[in-house]
């Protein structure tokens, strides 16, 4: 967790942080999912064969308190 209030402006949003990934489905333009905390189940429904995981959806100029800053490669090494 973060010790100090996000500054607005400062380029701390969802496009920026290591937990986000962009979607990449035709055109789903500038949205992706928050990858923070594992995802959450929606309600069972006795009926479904198969329960698939939910990530909160954001768009990259969202921010929350939890931003975290992307890692840096080595020196050398590409991503």
């Amino acid at each position: 967790m973060r010790d100090t209030p996000m500054i607005p402006g400062s380029g701390e949003t969802c496009a920026t942080c290591s937990f986000w990934r962009r979607d990449r489905r035709g055109d789903s333009g500038a949205w992706g999912q928050c990858r923070r905390l594992p995802p959450t189940l929606p309600e069972i429904e006795p009926d479904k064969l198969v329960h698939v995981g939910v990530w909160p959806h954001t768009e990259e100029r969202d921010w929350c308190g939890e931003w975290r800053a992307v890692a840096a490669a080595p020196d050398g090494v590409s991503g």
